[in-house]
């Protein structure tokens, strides 16, 4: 989400009243005035605590949708171990006889 408040004094507060994962520093907004923005991680549910007067909430994209996305592209065994190196079935222990083992 990119928030965006009116100046650099109505962002400080938001931030230090609401608890949030922000990527980066405050930017100045282009265009004439004041207004400051800063991209933050906000879970949908939050984000209409975070609207006030001289502050608004645009919401850029769904990160968590993406991650879950991405994480079902990922296999879950080692893709970098040859097939024969894998471990496969139960263990055993096997107790070392030599000194110190």
């Amino acid at each position: 989400m990119r928030v965006t408040a009116s100046d650099a004094e109505t962002l400080r507060t938001l931030l230090r009243e609401q608890q949030m994962d922000i990527g980066g520093r405050p930017r100045p907004t282009p265009g004439p005035g004041n207004e400051m923005s800063i991209e933050a991680y906000v879970p949908r549910s939050n984000a209409d605590r975070l609207e006030r007067e001289g502050v608004s909430v645009n919401v850029l994209r769904d990160a968590t949708a993406t991650g879950q996305a991405r994480q079902k592209e990922v296999a879950r065994g080692n893709r970098f171990a040859a097939p024969d190196e894998v471990p496969q079935g139960l263990g055993e222990i096997v107790k070392d006889e030599r000194p110190g083992g």
